[in-house]
Order: C-alpha cells, then structure tokens, then sequence
C-alpha cells in the first residue's frame, strides 16, 4: 500500500510539472501567435487560427496575401513589432472560449492595447477566426 502512495504521489508531481509547462494555454497560444506576426510569418499565424470548416490550400495561399498585405504595411509603418506583453486570460463560465489581452510595442515607440479572441476545440486552444 505505501509503495502504491509512493507512486501515485510521483505521478502526481509529474502530471502537475507536465500542467505548469503546457503550451497549451490561451496565453501561450496567444504568445506563439504574436511571435509569428513579430516574425512576418503570416501562414504560421494562420496555422494557428481555427476556422469552423478548415482551409484549402488556395484559401490559405489567398488570406497569407491578404494578411500580409495589410499588416506588413501597417506594422513596417511603425517601425515593426519591437516587442509585446500577455494579460492573464479571461476564460469565458464555459471554459470553451478565452479572451486574452495584450500590447504591443512597435519600433517608433507607439503601442497598440488589444484582445484576442481565443476557442476551445477537442481540447486545444486555438485562435478564434470567427469563420
């Protein structure tokens, strides 16, 4: 029996170690998705949205130029993203939808306050299109 303890206690502390460093949370998918705007790399940043019925290839070729189109210009206006700080997540009652707050510091010195919209899908957090 205290053997059994013993080893219902490590797995414990595993599965609690395993929890503190998931990159599956609403800030940390937030995170990875301004890196890849920081980046220029729109199609990354679209690998991480949800959309209800998926991409095709040409859609996706279509909204990566689209994207950076309108972004690349806005953001090299400002001297690129210099750097970006994550509020804590506001998780909807449901636990199914997030809204995480963040802000960004582009290269001029100017910020930008803004919240992503984030949805809950087979258990993974993604970035909510809203499509």
């Amino acid at each position: 029996m205290k053997k059994f303890f013993r080893m219902m206690s490590v797995a414990l502390v595993a599965l609690v170690f395993a929890a503190c460093g998931s990159s599956n949370t609403p800030e940390a998918v937030t995170k990875k998705y301004l890196q890849t705007m920081q980046k220029g790399d729109y199609a990354a940043m679209l690998d991480q949205m949800y959309f209800k019925n998926g991409l095709t290839d040409e859609q996706k070729a279509e909204l990566v130029g689209m994207v950076e189109e309108k972004a690349k210009a806005e953001v090299e206006k400002k001297g690129g993203i210099a750097s970006f700080e994550i509020g804590a997540a506001e998780i909807a009652e449901d636990g199914q939808t997030a809204k995480v707050p963040y802000t960004l510091k582009y290269g001029d010195e100017s910020t930008k306050e803004d919240n992503e919209d984030l949805i809950l899908v087979d258990g993974k957090w993604w970035i909510n299109s809203g499509k």
